[in-house]
């Protein structure tokens, strides 16, 4: 679901934070070492070295679900989310409270496209406990698929059991892609509030204020939220738009030049630079940009 008129915004998906797996106290002492020394490796970041120490440590042991939990938690930090299915459906399998392993196993399809079958495993989580993240996930699949009502329904019930920036923002999407722009700013105002420094808030919140005609409010929130995050691509464009509903011609121009530098090929920006310069007076220049935002429009038609 597009929140930028420019792009495709994306919902944040979050992960479930590990657990540290406890040494199991009947298990044999090298297996245990194994594990030990793959924790090591894995808190100091050689995440390879941790992967063939759990590997090891498993052919010992391999009926140790925190240990699968572990391998699994590592091959998704390497970005292999197809190896990792494996390892946390063992670890579902075998532990006592599964809800870890059920929602990161959900993070797995997510990551590899299959979003049916994360849904799935989001929702095995939530048949045996208490998931924000579960929740936060199934929450952007429906809101990514249009199921808007079941998306504000998960988001709000991650929100109840951990009040989380990226949450709020999640649910604040969803109400600026049904154009209900007092909600969606009152989510990003909220998301700021849990997070001061969160510049999607900022951005999205600046959005909310362009798209209800507060340009003035709008270019000093673009201006913070670049401050925080200079490298929001989409802020010059906007910030263009609402100089020139300003009247602040020149500035506006500087910024949808920078704009295009970032997106020379986005016709919207040479239509935007083009009423600029129409209105200093560079005639030809702006029949210039008029001619490709044509152009370039026509070419993503």
């Amino acid at each position: 679901m597009p929140v930028d008129p420019q792009s495709r915004v994306g919902y944040i998906r979050s992960m479930t934070t590990p657990a540290a797996a406890p040494l199991p106290a009947d298990d044999s002492t090298s297996g245990q070492e194994t594990f030990a020394q793959g924790r090591q490796a894995e808190e100091a970041g050689h995440l390879d070295a941790a992967r063939s120490s759990y590997e090891s440590a498993l052919v010992v042991s391999p009926d140790q679900p925190a240990w699968h939990y572990r391998l699994g938690c590592v091959l998704l930090k390497l970005n292999d989310p197809g190896a990792a299915l494996s390892s946390f459906e063992r670890a579902a399998a075998g532990a006592a409270d599964p809800v870890r392993a059920l929602t990161n196993l959900g993070v797995c399809h997510d990551r590899l496209g299959q979003p049916a079958e994360a849904m799935r495993a989001y929702k095995r989580a939530l048949g045996r406990g208490r998931s924000a993240v579960a929740h936060h996930n199934l929450g952007a699949i429906h809101a990514e698929e249009g199921r808007t009502e079941e998306a504000i329904r998960c988001f709000e019930a991650a929100i109840d059991i951990e009040p989380d920036a990226e949450a709020v923002l999640n649910l604040g999407l969803v109400y600026y892609a049904r154009q209900e722009f007092g909600r969606a700013r009152e989510c990003f105002e909220r998301s700021i509030a849990e997070e001061p420094g969160f510049a999607l808030g900022h951005y999205h919140a600046a959005l909310c204020l362009q798209r209800t005609g507060m340009y003035r409010a709008a270019c000093e929130r673009f201006r913070h939220a670049a401050r925080l995050a200079p490298r929001l691509a989409r802020i010059p464009y906007h910030l263009g738009v609402c100089l020139r509903k300003l009247e602040e011609f020149e500035e506006a121009r500087a910024s949808l030049e920078a704009a295009l530098e970032a997106c020379p090929e986005d016709g919207r920006i040479h239509y935007e630079l083009a009423l600029t310069c129409d209105a200093v007076g560079l005639h030809q220049e702006a029949r210039l940009h008029y001619g490709l935002a044509r152009s370039l429009t026509e070419d993503h038609d």
